[in-house]
């Protein structure tokens, strides 16, 4: 049986598609949700009503088979740590912890209010770089300053996309060519190296399970002489 009768909505609050990514990311998707025949209704809140989806505003209602929602995020409180009101810990640009002394948080537990991998390597180093500057390592500890990174996988042609959302870093944009390097999905100046290392590391390791490595010594006319070895 074929999709043909299957039917996507993607509702969200957002203007645009990815509109964190800037005008051109949000084109680019749309174009790509319209080439897939999939709705996008944006700037719009649901409700679930007896098997009928209501969009508002505006009160359309649509029937619907399946709904898929993301939850709502919620930080984890710790014993002793500030939070917010949703439960994230407030920092500072350098990562120190509002209120305590030497303490510091990145990634997706701090009140950052965009949570994502590539952004929370950015706050893990300029934390990294201000404790070894507290320490005497001989830098000078650079603020986290987020630049937005992502691979979008489109089944097809990928696309790489980059919004330097806090400014004074270039314009958003979006290309069909790697924006950074090595072109992980995770993008961080040492996570990035080290995840594409690890993927090629394991791309070796299922080539040496599915062959047999010979390694042999070519005679004087080209005839093979004694194998040196065999792996």
């Amino acid at each position: 049986m074929g999709a043909d009768w299957l039917e996507l909505v993607f509702v969200t609050p957002e203007s645009r598609p990815l509109a964190i990514f800037g005008p051109a990311a949000g084109e680019t998707v749309a174009g790509l949700l319209a080439g897939a025949g999939i709705e996008f209704v944006g700037s719009a809140y649901t409700t679930v009503e007896h098997g009928h989806l209501v969009i508002d505003p505006g009160g359309r209602r649509l029937d619907v088979n399946r709904v898929v929602s993301l939850p709502r995020l919620e930080g984890l409180q710790i014993p002793g740590v500030p939070v917010d009101a949703a439960g994230f810990v407030p920092v500072d640009p350098r990562g120190c912890v509002a209120g305590l002394q030497r303490v510091y948080a990145a990634g997706d537990g701090t009140a950052f209010p965009i949570k994502q991998g590539g952004l929370a390597t950015q706050q893990a180093d300029a934390v990294a770089e201000t404790i070894a500057a507290a320490v005497g390592a001989p830098i000078e500890a650079e603020p986290f300053r987020p630049v937005l990174r992502g691979m979008l996988l489109t089944g097809g042609d990928d696309r790489f996309i980059r919004n330097p959302i806090a400014g004074g870093d270039g314009e958003p944009q979006v290309a069909s060519h790697a924006l950074w390097w090595p072109p992980s999905k995770i993008a961080g100046r040492y996570l990035a190296p080290f995840l594409f290392g690890r993927d090629e590391l394991d791309a070796v390791e299922r080539i040496r399970g599915d062959h047999l490595a010979v390694e042999t010594v070519l005679g004087p006319a080209g005839a093979p002489a004694v194998p040196a070895g065999v792996s």
